[in-house]
């Protein structure tokens, strides 16, 4: 048995490599890396390279970031610009701006640096829906939330397709109040972009948005809406229906004719009987009977 053991630890002493072989998330990072992605984070930024102080900063602080989330703070690096890896020291920012990066797209990461002051606090508090919007609406994401609130800009974040979002914008901005904005967001939520189409834009930069314009015209339309997806859900009850439509239509159309003949006088029964006249033989043969009479 103890033969056996040894068998067995001599064998994997061979196989297996020594522990402090094994390579660390950054044990690939070389400086070379780091001075490439600093050079390409620059050119993200639209910038010079920098000076050797910084310079030197910026690659320890990215080796020590590599360290730590490994090559997606590279990719954060090359995505977002010198602005990201230039925040990281300041207690302002710390390495959270590279966590809340790392969740985001390309673009979004950029927007990020662009406008990190302003976004970073943002992001923190609503997640990375606020970033993506900025990415897709530059100069919007702030004013959607400031808007429509921290729930109903992560509606609009998540479900707003580009070019709705300046008109939602433009519609909250018209409401009398925050609860008017809310049931904005709601009614777009439910019925899309056709909600333009029933409010019109001209409306309510004329007399503004209320609640009851909402309500007024969703329920007005609500019943029309219903019975179209019932037929479309049930072609047989639209094949019914006109069939139905077709023997009421037919039996009213002959309601209509048969009371027009009669208000006109046009049935059979009201119609006069003609009155018999005398033939001209009976006439003629009535006078020729007087005249052979004898005179008196």
């Amino acid at each position: 048995m103890n033969a056996y053991r040894v068998c067995i630890i001599l064998l994997l002493t061979v196989l297996l490599p020594p522990i402090e072989g094994i390579a660390s998330p950054s044990s690939t990072i070389t400086r070379e890396l780091l001075e490439r992605v600093l050079r390409e984070s620059a050119e993200r930024s639209g910038r010079d390279l920098l000076e050797e102080g910084a310079k030197k900063s910026a690659i320890e602080t990215l080796e020590r970031l590599a360290g730590r989330y490994g090559d997606d703070a590279l990719k954060v690096a090359r995505d977002g610009g010198l602005e990201l890896v230039e925040a990281v020291p300041r207690p302002r920012f710390g390495d959270e701006v590279f966590e809340i990066a790392i969740k985001a797209s390309p673009e979004a990461r950029r927007a990020l640096a662009r406008e990190l002051p302003e976004l970073f606090p943002l992001a923190k508090r609503v997640g990375v829906e606020a970033l993506e919007l900025e990415a897709r609406t530059p100069g919007l994401a702030l004013k959607t939330f400031s808007t429509f609130g921290d729930e109903g800009g992560k509606i609009v974040a998540k479900s707003a397709p580009s070019e709705d979002v300046p008109r939602l914008l433009s519609y909250g901005e018209k409401a009398d109040s925050k609860a008017t904005r809310d049931l904005l967001i709601d009614r777009y939520e439910k019925e899309g972009k056709s909600i333009f189409e029933r409010i019109p834009p001209k409306l309510v930069l004329a007399s503004g948005l209320s609640a009851s314009m909402l309500y007024g015209t969703h329920r007005g339309t609500e019943p029309l809406q219903a019975t179209g997806d019932a037929i479309r859900e049930n072609p047989d009850l639209a094949k019914n229906g006109l069939s139905l439509f077709g023997i009421i239509g037919g039996a009213m159309v002959l309601t209509v004719a048969v009371l027009l003949l009669w208000r006109f006088g046009l049935m059979p029964w009201q119609r006069p009987k003609a009155v018999e006249q005398p033939t001209e033989t009976n006439s003629e043969q009535g006078g020729a009977g007087n005249a052979d009479k004898p005179r008196a």
